[in-house]
């Protein structure tokens, strides 16, 4: 059978990408914003990451927490840059200024999986704008 001649001037695949925003989600179509920020940045994305290597990512925050456990006190965030999410923990760190949930964040450090989960400790931070 042959191809349905395509109609003069139109792309191929825009249907497809107008169909795919109109039934996204809210959270598909931040998490396509983050990625293609991310990738115009020249960061790399959490998906792409290997083990025990040098990365550096920028996505938005999704967490923040304070972990209080006994005398070594830390700060850990979530950080989501639309391919999946990094674990960021800071040392001996109770508050960073100008960091919290939502907010747009590059980091750069050692990645490595604990606990089946990627993790950055002590990465170094960049506040980006919102």
């Amino acid at each position: 059978m042959a191809r349905p001649a395509r109609r003069p001037g139109a792309r191929p695949g825009v249907l497809r990408r107008v169909l795919y925003r109109v039934a996204a989600s809210n959270d598909d179509l931040a998490d396509d914003e983050l990625r293609k920020e991310s990738q115009n940045a020249g960061a790399s994305t959490i998906a792409n990451a290997q083990p025990r290597t040098r990365v550096r990512i920028q996505g938005r925050i999704e967490v923040l927490t304070l972990n209080p456990n006994g005398t070594n006190r830390w700060l850990e965030a979530e950080l989501n840059d639309g391919t999946g999410s990094v674990h960021l923990v800071w040392m001996g760190r109770r508050r960073i200024p100008g960091l919290r949930a939502g907010r747009r964040l590059a980091v750069d450090g050692l990645i490595a999986i604990h606990d089946g989960q990627w993790t950055i400790y002590n990465p170094r931070y960049q506040l980006l704008s919102d």
